[in-house]
C-alpha cells in the first residue's frame, strides 16, 4: 500500500524498482512509459500540425495519476480535465497547475472543497445552471477563491448541458460579474459519436456537433460582448476531427496514452496499447486451457472481454471474478496498434507456456480498468522503472 502520510511507496513496491517486469506480484496494472510517451507525442504532433490552433487538456478519469498529467503538461498539454471533483483535488495535490473538472459539482460540502481548491490551482468547473453558479460564487467568494466558470453544452450527447442560447448567454454574463467566479467558456462533449464505425459518418456527426457549440461561441460574443477563452470538445474517437476544427480551442481525448480493445477497433484511432495487466498463469490443467489469477476484480467487462497478446498464441475464452480463461488458437486477436507491445512481451515469451510464467492482457476499457488498481508500475526496456500511486483511484465525490 502507499503510505499517504509520507507521500512515498511502502517497500512492498519500491523493492520491484529496477527489476524486471517479471517480478510483479500479479494481478498487476503495467504501462509501458515508451509506448505511453510515444502516444503523447504523436498527438501533439497531430494537432501542430493541423494548424487549426487546437491544443489539447487531456481527460485525467483515463489514467487518474498525477505523473502522467504532469508529463503530458510538459509536452505542452495546455492543463488536464477530471471528471469529478476528488479526482481533480488529487491532481492538484501532485502539482498539476490547470485543471478543468467536466462535470457539475453539487452539494454543500463540495462547493467548499471547490472554493478551497481555487485557491490552490487554476481551476475550472462545468457549469449548466444559474443556481449552481450561483451557490459557487457565494463560496469561492467567502474565502477569496476564485473558480472559472465553463458552461456546459447539449451538442446531441443528452446528458448534462444548456439546451438553448439564452440560458448559455445568461450563465455567461453572470459568471463575468459575479465576485467568486469568471468566465472561462463552453464546452460540449460528442460523446455518442466517438464510437461511430464508419468514420465519414462520424465525421459529419462529429462537425455537426462542434457547428452547435461554436453557435453558442458566437452567441455569447455577440449578446454578452464576451470572448470564451476555452471552446473544448472531441474525445479519442475524434481527435482527428476535432483536432482540425478552427474555433475549438482544445480537445479532452483521454484514452489515446493507453488504448483498449475497444478503442483498438475503431476506425481512425491510430495509436498504440501502452497499457496490460499482468496475470500469472495458476492453472494449465489440460492441454487447451491456461487459467489466469487476473479476472473481472482487476479488469473491467463492460466494453467486453479483454483480450491478449497475438504472439501467445491464445484467445481469451472466458472471464470470471479471479480467473481469465484461455484456450490455444492459430488465429488470434491482432488489434491495430497492438505490435510494440507484442514485439516486447510476448515474442520473446518461451514456448509453450507453462504454470508459473507471467502474461499481458489487454483490457477492454482502459478508464475502469484502472480504477480497479493501486498503482501502476512503469515499465521501460522490460524493467520496472517507477511504481505511481493511482492517486485518483476511487475519487467518485
Amino acid at each position: 500500500m502507499t503510505d499517504k502520510t509520507q507521500g512515498c511507496l511502502s517497500k512492498e513496491y519500491q523493492q520491484v524498482i529496477g527489476k524486471p517486469w517479471t517480478e510483479i506480484e500479479t494481478p498487476a496494472l503495467m504501462v509501458d512509459l515508451d509506448i505511453m510517451e510515444a502516444n503523447m507525442d504523436k498527438m501533439m504532433a497531430f494537432l501542430k500540425e493541423s494548424g487549426a490552433g487546437v491544443g489539447i487538456r487531456p481527460h485525467a478519469k483515463t489514467h487518474k495519476t498525477p505523473q502522467i498529467a504532469n508529463i503530458q503538461i510538459a509536452k505542452g498539454a495546455l492543463g488536464i480535465c477530471c471528471a469529478k471533483l476528488g479526482e481533480a483535488e488529487a491532481m492538484a495535490e501532485g502539482g498539476v497547475p490547470d485543471i478543468l473538472i467536466a462535470n457539475q459539482t453539487v452539494g454543500a460540502n463540495k462547493l467548499k472543497r471547490l472554493a478551497a481548491l481555487s485557491k490552490k490551482t487554476n481551476l475550472k468547473a462545468a457549469v449548466d445552471s444559474k443556481q449552481n453558479l450561483l451557490d459557487i460564487a457565494r463560496e469561492s467568494a467567502a474565502i477569496g477563491g476564485n473558480v472559472g466558470i465553463v458552461i456546459e453544452v447539449d451538442v446531441g450527447n443528452k446528458r448534462g448541458g444548456v439546451r438553448v442560447h439564452e440560458d448559455a448567454i445568461e450563465l455567461a454574463k453572470l459568471a463575468s460579474s459575479t465576485p467568486g467566479v469568471w468566465y472561462a467558456g463552453i464546452m460540449g462533449y460528442e460523446g455518442f459519436v466517438v464510437f461511430m464505425p464508419d468514420l465519414e459518418e462520424r465525421r459529419a456527426a462529429a462537425e455537426k456537433a462542434y457547428d452547435i457549440l461554436l453557435s453558442y461561441r458566437d452567441a455569447i460574443k455577440e449578446k454578452a460582448g464576451l470572448d470564451s477563452g476555452i471552446v473544448s470538445a472531441a474525445g479519442s474517437g475524434t481527435y482527428m476531427f476535432g483536432g482540425k476544427r478552427k474555433g475549438l480551442t482544445d480537445i479532452e481525448a483521454g484514452s489515446y496514452i493507453f488504448m483498449d480493445t475497444r478503442y483498438g477497433g475503431t476506425a481512425g484511432v491510430d495509436f498504440m496499447n501502452s497499457l496490460a495487466v499482468i496475470a500469472t498463469i495458476g492453472s494449465h490443467p489440460e492441454p487447451d486451457i491456461y487459467i489466469t489469477d487476473a479476472g473481472l476484480k482487476s479488469m473491467t467487462k463492460e466494453f467486453g472481454m479483454v483480450s491478449t497478446l497475438p504472439s501467445y498464441g491464445l484467445v481469451v475464452h472466458h472471464m470470471s471474478e479471479e480467473h481469465v480463461t484461455l484456450k490455444p488458437t492459430e488465429t488470434p486477436d491482432r488489434l491495430p496498434g497492438i505490435g510494440s507491445l507484442d514485439e516486447k512481451f510476448a515474442k520473446t515469451a518461451k514456448k509453450p507456456l507453462e504454470v508459473g510464467d507471467k502474461i499481458l492482457l489487454i483490457p477492454s476499457h482502459c478508464c475502469t480498468t484502472v480504477n480497479l488498481h493501486d498503482v501502476l508500475y512503469v515499465v521501460r526496456n522490460g524493467v520496472v522503472e517507477d511504481v505511481w500511486p493511482i492517486a485518483g483511484r476511487g475519487k467518485f465525490a
